[in-house]
């Protein structure tokens, strides 16, 4: 498996406006359970917005990584967000999966996708800002015959970006299963990516 250094991620056409687009004071961004293991691999982060036609709009150098601090706006202390050094607006479309939740790739693969031009960033911008995003529970999402159960989007997973590595125990498996079903927010890709970076940690040990 190739090293991933990059974390990306979904936000709302709102949150985009209110925390994106203009770069915080305090230079942090996100809330997340991530697997200690990966976050010292992570030294960049791409937005996704949603309902843009799976468009990238922006692109961070992390600083570090924190535990979420109730002083900087953040009430889950069990998650942590970046702090970045900078920023800078790109756009261009995402060629993979649709991000749930958070996703990783590398930087040079993302780097080297081709920019919208402003046209198009104008259209996919409108679009987002238009299109209303529908909350679903995860009952709803179970029940919806047109949703993909999460057995199935594994295999997929794997079979997509994994197909190089050894599949994951059966009993590891079920938990990243259990974990998707029971919040429709994580995505399997982060949950296998965060899995192969854990077991090349042991072996360099």
């Amino acid at each position: 498996m190739t090293e991933v250094n990059a974390l990306i991620y979904s936000v709302s056409y709102d949150n985009y406006q209110n925390k994106i687009l203009h770069d915080k004071e305090n230079k942090t961004q996100g809330t997340w359970k991530i697997g200690k293991d990966a976050i010292p691999h992570l030294k960049f982060a791409y937005v996704y917005l949603k309902n843009s036609e799976q468009m990238i709009v922006k692109k961070y150098t992390i600083k570090s990584f924190e535990r979420n601090n109730p002083a900087k706006g953040y009430h889950d202390d069990d998650q942590q967000c970046f702090i970045f050094e900078s920023s800078e607006d790109v756009f261009f479309e995402y060629p993979h999966a649709q991000v749930q939740g958070r996703q990783y790739r590398t930087d040079s693969e993302m780097d080297a996708l081709p920019r919208l031009s402003q046209e198009e960033i104008d259209r996919r911008l409108e679009k987002s800002k238009t299109t209303p995003t529908v909350e679903y529970t995860s009952a709803e999402l179970r029940s919806d015959p047109t949703n993909q159960d999460a057995r199935t989007r594994l295999r997929q997973v794997l079979s997509a970006d994994f197909h190089s590595n050894k599949p994951p125990p059966v009993d590891i498996a079920m938990k990243m299963i259990e974990t998707v079903e029971s919040d429709p927010e994580q995505d399997l890709n982060a949950l296998l990516n965060e899995y192969y970076i854990s077991l090349e940690t042991k072996t360099d040990q």
